[in-house]
């Protein structure tokens, strides 16, 4: 029980962040020159088999910067869909984090100290497929325990 209550703050906590940072599709990465934000990006991101709806995919950013990348949109009109990704600039690429903001639930992946849901990465020269299983708490049921969804996010960076 001690897991799923910190698991869900953290969750919450990520989520928050990220829809307070990408309101009106401003990006909240900082403006550096060596910052590489890829215009034209493209991306498609599947919740449970189906489009993440109220995300508009061409509001996704993607910014790489000091060896990780950042991928990242906030919901469009009266929803509260979000997507947050930080994954390392290696070959391969590993996701450090993923937070999705799906139906009002909080789900996330992370693989800094504790181990929550899982996520690889296939690249395919400037597209990258990310796969896995994000965890959360049921916000509308809490005591019903961790929900998991499948997920899968294409990516094509500039």
């Amino acid at each position: 029980m001690k897991r799923l209550l910190v698991a869900g703050i953290g969750t919450l906590g990520l989520a928050s962040a990220l829809v307070g940072c990408s309101d009106n599709g401003h990006s909240a990465a900082p403006a550096s020159s060596t910052a590489s934000v890829a215009s034209g990006t493209q991306a498609q991101v599947k919740v449970g088999g189906s489009d993440l709806s109220g995300l508009n995919p061409a509001s996704v950013t993607c910014v790489k910067q000091g060896g990780k990348i950042d991928i990242g949109s906030g919901s469009t009109g009266g929803t509260q869909q979000a997507l947050a990704v930080v994954m390392t600039d290696a070959n391969p690429p590993t996701v450090d984090s993923l937070a999705l903001v799906v139906d009002g639930n909080a789900l996330s992946v992370a693989n800094m100290g504790a181990k929550v849901g899982s996520a690889n990465v296939a690249v395919d020269g400037k597209t990258y497929t990310i796969t896995g299983q994000a965890q959360g708490a049921d916000l509308k049921n809490p005591m019903a325990g961790m929900i998991t969804k499948d997920f899968n996010i294409k990516v094509t960076c500039g």
